[in-house]
């Protein structure tokens, strides 16, 4: 009987090991997909993103090329270049309006002769004169005025006073901007220029003033305080928040002031030290200003 045992429970083993086998299979099998299909999907969209920077950098040099071609006046061969652009990159606004632009100057160019009567073709002061336009929306100041310096050489009449007048705020434009950059010398130059072609602008007028003034305040510092002292009041007056010229004022009388101490003038250093503190009052003034009065009261009693 025993020996009859032994066989019937092996075979119950046996079927009960391949459904723990296979489901387990199953499961392993199943989450091996899912991340694979994560993998996939995440490497797709890293591909597309990558595509999309290889594009766009690939248009952004291909149009910097095409306008260099419409510069140099080679329009066909520009065209070629945003037409390749768009094979790959249907949805760059840049290239189709450009083609456009292309388009219309060609059309303009081949007019039936039926209709040239009617329509001039466009001259070399003309595309000038657009490129000018183009740089100065831009706020490209100095190649703007390069390019309306160009008009004007080629042709002194042509749109006169609208030419003026953009000169005159690309260079008051460029003067703001060497301010901002600290070089006002340089703005001072710009400025001039600007009110050559518009004289009678009181706001230029002023911000002029200001900036020459305070280059004249750093020319005379350290060689003449009384003028540096005049020149800084005018700018306090008119704007004490004008640059650092409150700090300077300040300072301007102190050095005033100690240069009357080392001439024993104690009575006008003293004055200095009171202006210098009715223009900023700092702590470290008031001691100072205490003892050249005292020796200004000696001064006198003595």
């Amino acid at each position: 009987m025993e020996t009859q045992q032994h066989p019937a429970g092996a075979r119950l083993s046996l079927r009960g090991l391949p459904s723990l086998f296979w489901y387990i299979v199953t499961i392993s099998s199943g989450v091996a997909l899912v991340i694979i299909l994560v993998m996939v999907i995440l490497g797709y969209r890293d591909g597309l993103r990558r595509g999309e920077a290889q594009t766009r950098q690939q248009s952004a040099i291909l149009l910097q090329r095409a306008s260099d071609m419409l510069d140099a006046g080679m329009r066909e061969e520009a065209r070629a270049v945003y037409t390749r652009i768009l094979e790959y990159d249907p949805q760059n606004e840049a290239a189709r309006s450009a083609i456009a632009t292309v388009d219309a100057i060609d059309t303009t160019e081949t007019v039936p002769e039926t209709v040239a009567e009617t329509v001039s073709e466009p001259t070399a002061t003309d595309l000038e004169w657009a490129r000018a336009l183009a740089l100065y929306e831009e706020g490209r100041w100095q190649e703007a005025i390069q390019r309306f310096s160009l008009v004007q050489s080629l042709q002194p009449d042509y749109r006169i006073d609208d030419l003026q007048q953009k000169l005159f705020v690309s260079y008051v434009e460029l003067a703001r901007a060497a301010v901002a950059e600290g070089n006002l010398e340089e703005s001072v130059q710009q400025f001039d220029t600007a009110l050559v072609l518009d004289p009678n602008s009181v706001q230029v007028q002023e911000e002029r003033y200001m900036v020459a003034h305070y280059v004249d305040v750093k020319t005379y510092w350290g060689a003449d305080w009384a003028q540096v002292i005049r020149l800084l009041e005018d700018l306090y007056r008119i704007d004490p928040d004008y640059r650092d010229v409150q700090f300077l004022l300040q300072r301007a009388h102190v050095h005033q002031g100690e240069g009357f101490a080392r001439e024993e003038n104690w009575c006008a250093a003293a004055g200095e030290y009171t202006s210098a503190i009715a223009v900023l009052d700092w702590l470290e003034l008031r001691p100072r200003r205490d003892e050249l009065a005292a020796s200004c009261r000696n001064a006198s009693t003595g």
